[in-house]
């Protein structure tokens, strides 16, 4: 996607925000900016701009998610939206609602933001799974339908960011050996990683998990 693509990257975490436009930039060849969020006039120009991609948290204060959704669209722009989702996902079905076309949780690696982006980039909509069912339950509550909440996972069955890493990489058949080079790990750390997941999510075949961790 890049081709010196602009990106505005809007985040209430300074340093997170200039490390992910710094990385967009100097890795991946695009033209990104991190944006300050309190400097209004700044963010305002730069939204009438014609940027491709607009990163933006959904934990701004004041509601500035939904604002700056709104501004991009009241502005007839073709730029597109990609939600930062915390835990705490208060008003990302008004973002939505408002234009914006893609969501990944705020604790998703490289790999699945540059995933989105891509997805985006082609005029597609993206949404990681694990918000999926946020976004179900709140549309059936908006509409007055009677559907099941999701049952959040028990703590003890919550798989670490590691064991996450570790588990995208068995979708991908990848082998411990190979993991553990991918990660930068011992191949003993692999193995105890592995074993954990099969664990929490009580399956026996480490090619059955990724599967059975995406039902969940």
């Amino acid at each position: 996607m890049s081709d010196g693509k602009r990106i505005l990257v809007f985040h209430r975490n300074s340093l997170f925000r200039d490390c992910l436009a710094s990385f967009l930039s100097k890795d991946r060849g695009y033209d990104a900016q991190a944006i300050d969020h309190w400097q209004t006039d700044q963010a305002s120009e730069l939204l009438e701009s014609t940027a491709d991609l607009v990163i933006l948290d959904l934990g701004l204060p004041d509601n500035m998610a939904v604002d700056i959704t709104r501004a991009v669209k009241d502005g007839g722009l073709d730029t597109r939206i990609l939600i930062l989702v915390p835990d705490d996902r208060q008003q990302l079905i008004e973002c939505i609602a408002e234009g914006a076309q893609g969501c990944i949780l705020e604790r998703s690696t490289l790999d699945e933001l540059e995933q989105a982006m891509a997805k985006l980039s082609c005029g597609e909509i993206y949404c990681c799974p694990e918000i999926m069912g946020t976004v179900f339950s709140e549309l059936a509550n908006c509409s007055g339908l009677n559907v099941p909440k999701q049952t959040p996972i028990p703590k003890e069955r919550r798989l670490t960011a590691r064991e996450q890493e570790v588990l995208q990489l068995l979708d991908k058949r990848m082998s411990n050996k190979e993991i553990a080079s991918e990660l930068n790990v011992s191949l003993f750390t692999v193995k105890n990683h592995v074993r954990s997941i099969l664990e929490k999510l009580n399956v026996e075949s480490r090619i059955d998990a990724p599967e059975v961790a995406r039902q969940e």
